[in-house]
């Protein structure tokens, strides 16, 4: 990756380690605006671009795989939100495993908070350490430290202003108006989740759980009819735990009628086992 100077006064700076000394994977630090106002909020992205046939993983793998990480460095005073995934993918793997994750590119985001007071000649430096695997045929663990030069300005700065769009608009939205959700509880485990639309249901569609670290997601699948999408999986307790009522938190990935992937955030409890009075 070369050095990137933009005529606003970013500068990108990434690290050797940004070329994905591990291979197929290239990293870099960006910012939606080119300087900073003083306790105005901003976003950073930590954008991946992978090798044609490869992929990195979600916040949830799946059933192999390592979530990508992201650890900031800011400048004194700064604060930074959590790390917001955009909806991942769905890929069945050889052995029918499951595992959710990303091809080409991603951009990992997260909302920065500056102080309400900074000198004019401000100069902050920015760092992002990031780990990754990489898979195809095989798998390879990467990393790369990136960073980035922001000074401050008084004014509005906007910067990358439709790259920041196309992927915040690819976080997956929370459940407020529109769709309608019910759930059925059935025996052994079983949950069917009807997710009712205000217009055609998205076809297809994917189930992307966040694995509750005491129940074993299972058995999914996802049907489209009309305005209806149906989501049925089985929800077990593992072995040796004591699993009471919890609540899983999952998205449903789909595609737009523009083409454009977009996810649904919603969210299922889990009825306690047979037995289990806790």
């Amino acid at each position: 990756m070369t050095l990137r100077i933009f005529l606003s006064g970013i500068v990108v700076l990434c690290a050797a380690a940004a070329q994905a000394s591990a291979g197929h994977v290239q990293a870099e630090l960006l910012a939606n605006v080119s300087a900073i106002q003083p306790g105005k909020p901003f976003w950073l992205g930590v954008r991946l671009t992978m090798d044609p046939g490869w992929h990195v993983y979600w916040k949830n793998p799946g059933d192999s795989g390592i979530p990508t990480r992201v650890k900031l460095t800011l400048p004194d005073g700064f604060t930074a939100g959590s790390l917001q995934f955009p909806t991942p993918s769905r890929f069945v793997q050889p052995g029918n495993i499951v595992i959710f994750g990303y091809e080409n590119s991603v951009m990992l985001l997260t909302e920065v908070t500056p102080p309400a007071h900074l000198p004019s000649d401000f100069l902050g430096q920015i760092h992002a350490a990031v780990d990754w695997l990489v898979c195809s045929d095989v798998c390879i663990p990467g990393k790369a430290t990136v960073s980035l030069n922001l000074g401050a300005s008084i004014e509005p700065s906007p910067a990358n202003r439709e790259l920041f769009n196309d992927w915040a608009a690819q976080l997956p939205a929370e459940l407020i108006e529109g769709p309608r959700i019910s759930v059925d509880a059935g025996t052994s485990g079983k949950m069917v989740v009807s997710i009712i639309w205000n217009h055609t249901a998205p076809d297809p569609a994917e189930f992307l759980p966040e694995t509750p670290d005491d129940y074993d997601i299972a058995d999914t699948q996802v049907k489209s009819s009309q305005n209806t999408t149906t989501i049925s999986f089985t929800a077990r307790p593992l072995a040796g735990k004591p699993a009471g009522s919890t609540t899983l938190e999952a998205v449903l990935g789909y595609f737009n009628s523009d083409g454009k992937r977009r996810g649904l955030i919603f969210s299922v409890a889990l009825p306690a086992p047979a037995g289990n009075n806790h």
